[in-house]
């Protein structure tokens, strides 16, 4: 799984450009470890690329909306989705330490249980995030 490849495959899909600062949005997202803010992404962005942080908050709203990328709200960045073409429930498990994020995915959510079936909202999503310390910040705090 290529997540540049697949992510542009999902955006010609959708009737969408591959444009330049699509494109350089893409392989800042493939290569972050961490959730990254729009800023983030602006500083990774080779200075060659004529892109601002407001063409960058456009592009993370199209990712967004095409399941491409996530918000973390806590950490108050962006991520890339590993795995976009699955339903199911996406989890994030996110370090306090070091702020990596893991995706998972289950492919019933509870959650979906306690919603009324008359609520008057169509195509109803949601991420779930999880905070704590990873394996490796764990081992190197002791």
């Amino acid at each position: 799984m290529n997540f540049v490849q697949d992510s542009v495959a999902i955006l010609k899909e959708n009737d969408y450009k591959i444009t330049g600062p699509r494109m350089a949005t893409l392989e800042v997202l493939a290569k972050a470890e961490i959730p990254l803010s729009a800023y983030d992404i602006e500083e990774r962005i080779p200075e060659n690329i004529p892109i601002n942080v407001v063409t960058i908050y456009r592009v993370l709203e199209v990712f967004e909306k095409l399941g491409i990328a996530h918000k973390i709200h806590t950490k108050e960045g962006y991520v890339r989705c590993d795995f976009e073409e699955q339903e199911g429930c996406h989890y994030f498990a996110v370090c306090n330490e070091c702020g990596k994020a893991n995706e998972f995915l289950k492919e019933r959510c509870e959650v979906e249980d306690f919603i009324p079936k008359d609520l008057p909202f169509k195509n109803l999503k949601h991420l779930s995030e999880i905070a704590g310390t990873c394996n490796y910040c764990s081992l190197s705090t002791k």
